[in-house]
């Protein structure tokens, strides 16, 4: 997992300033989830400042999870979380047991990992720790047909082998992604929902989202 890890230190240095936008669907999770609110343990994994974390607070989750590689991240969320369980991991493992919780949030989480193995590496983890027919959240960004992302994902698609992966003037390397390439990561969860939608990036900028929920497959 060298360019997630290597990364590391741009998002400790944005910490205190970068806000994210993605939607939180709670109906989706009250729809799905088998278990009631307060015995649902939830993992919002790449959990940054802790947005997540206190929407599920504050609707009555109370078994919920942070963990982050980032620790001006998990500093700023304990700040404004004060109490809530966080863990800073590696990049590569996420440090829970096998089948522990009932739900993973992904929110703008692979958008980080531009490599292809390194996120199938992430899924796979994703699919260790969740619970027979647990679930799966994921928001995060899909390719945009608009000249200033076609320039981009072209300016760079030679580099890293991959169209869709790009540089952002910081440095920092990020990927949006086919459909197809969704189907493909997923392959191991039933699919429940799907959506796209406008996000706003965390740079200010309107791009192509998405937003998927689905059921770990037992196999």
């Amino acid at each position: 997992m060298e360019q997630l890890t290597t990364q590391n230190g741009y998002w400790d240095r944005v910490a205190g300033e970068k806000r994210f936008s993605h939607p939180l669907q709670l109906n989706w999770l009250t729809r799905h989830l088998a278990s009631r609110r307060e015995e649902s343990r939830i993992l919002d994994y790449g959990c940054g400042y802790g947005r997540m974390l206190a929407e599920l607070k504050l609707v009555g989750y109370q078994k919920i999870v942070g963990i982050d590689f980032s620790a001006g991240m998990l500093a700023r969320c304990r700040l404004q979380l004060p109490g809530s369980l966080l863990a800073r991991n590696d990049g590569r493992t996420i440090p829970l047991s096998n089948e522990s919780v009932d739900a993973v949030l992904l929110f703008a989480v692979l958008t980080c990992i531009p490599d292809s193995n390194e996120q199938h590496s992430q899924m796979a983890e994703v699919y260790r720790i969740l619970r027979p027919g647990g679930l799966l959240y994921i928001s995060d960004l899909l390719i945009s047909d608009d000249l200033r992302n076609r320039e981009r994902y072209e300016s760079f698609a030679d580099i890293y082998d991959c169209y869709g992966v790009f540089e952002l003037p910081e440095g920092v390397v990020v990927r949006h992604h086919r459909r197809e390439w969704i189907d493909e990561l997923t392959r191991s969860f039933v699919q429940l929902e799907f959506e796209t939608f406008p996000v706003t990036t965390m740079n200010g900028n309107v791009s192509s989202g998405f937003q998927y929920l689905g059921r770990k497959i037992q196999q």
